[in-house]
């Protein structure tokens, strides 16, 4: 590759020029096919798939380099949720998040635990903060002093963390490595599906450019929906205002939120109860997995969950029942730096579409 910080312009360029000819072709079959929706998306689909191929190939041959060469490390940010057995697999490196209360600063899921964030939501809701930079930066020393040639980090969402934009920063400074890092415009276990596609693919042996480019198409079509039990948290969090929390709370609607194309947080459904409203959040997740099998894609599920272990089963259960052409329901829980905002009862349902 040309550069030594971050992807090369030149790859980057081109990736960029071909996935914009896909969107171009698509728009164009879309206004031919008028009204024939099916017809529509299927070009569309087609031009998107042809551009990410496409994609990958320029990548991998704009001065790539030898691949067999390379050693690509995969970090993640602790709010990026991935199963502790894949982190055991590919050796993820995770830069954690700070739960902050009064009488202290914690480390999310090192110093800190979900259970304990529960338990302490009685006498204080904490607040959270990016990692230090300083912790980032040691990370990153550590992958150069294990041998790593190439970084590959994916985080959440730009629109509700500066985490991205502080891994990025210190990421391009460093000489040693190739670096790119991955905006997932999402959050939890929905972010956390890049991940698991980017270590799987990282663990085949798939050059540096080419896991760049396919995980971004694919975190571009995938979905996270979540269910929350309560609007207080949210609320306080100052993510809805005094009228919506006061008048939801009177009604018992419960809100499906989702990340949008800016990766900040839509409310996406609105239900009366727990139960409506964990039924309306996994039948979102299957229209979007019904949708993308019917064009000839492969799938993965997410379930996570924040104090719901019991429901969050059954819907992964449903799903796999449901869908056993999935690839597969991956299931864990939610990180503490999520529920903070949240709070207890959070179950969420991402979708894959690879």
């Amino acid at each position: 590759m040309i550069g030594n910080n971050g992807i090369n312009g030149a790859i980057k360029q081109g990736i960029e020029k071909v996935r914009g000819l896909g969107d171009v072709v698509a728009a164009d079959a879309a206004a031919v096919f008028g009204e024939a929706a099916e017809a529509a998306a299927t070009a569309v689909a087609t031009a998107s798939d042809a551009a990410e191929t496409v994609a990958a190939t320029v990548a991998a041959a704009v001065g790539e380099g030898d691949a067999e060469n390379q050693r690509i490390a995969v970090l993640v940010d602790s709010a990026t949720d991935v199963p502790p057995e894949v982190v055991e697999k590919y050796g993820v490196f995770i830069a954690p998040l700070h739960v902050n209360y009064s009488d202290g600063d914690f480390l999310d899921r090192v110093t800190i635990q979900p259970e304990e964030v529960y338990r302490r939501f009685e006498t204080e809701i904490p607040k959270t903060s990016t990692p230090a930079p300083a912790d980032i930066m040691a990370l990153f020393d550590r992958i150069a002093a294990e041998g790593y040639t190439h970084v590959i980090a994916v985080t959440i969402s730009s629109g509700l963390s500066g985490t991205y934009d502080l891994v990025r920063s210190i990421a391009s400074s460093r000489a040693d490595l190739q670096c790119a890092v991955i905006d997932t415009k999402s959050i939890g276990i929905a972010a956390g599906l890049t991940a698991v596609l980017v270590c799987e693919l990282v663990g085949s042996g798939m050059p540096f450019s080419q896991v760049i480019a396919r995980a971004e198409g694919t975190a571009e079509r995938s979905e996270g929906f979540f269910c929350v039990n309560t609007l207080e948290y949210l609320y306080k969090g100052g993510r809805i205002g005094a009228a919506t929390y006061a008048i939801g709370s009177k009604l018992d609607i419960r809100p499906t939120i989702k990340c949008n194309e800016e990766g900040k947080y839509v409310v996406c459904a609105k239900s009366h109860g727990r139960k409506g409203s964990l039924k309306k959040t996994v039948s979102l997740a299957k229209k979007v997995a019904a949708a993308a099998l019917e064009e000839g894609r492969s799938v993965r599920f997410a379930v996570a969950h924040g104090d719901a272990e019991a429901e969050a089963r059954i819907i992964a259960d449903d799903l796999k029942a449901e869908f056993p052409q999935a690839i597969d329901v991956i299931f864990c829980q939610i990180s503490p730096a999520l529920v903070v905002h949240t709070g207890p009862g959070l179950v969420g349902v991402g979708v894959s579409v690879l």
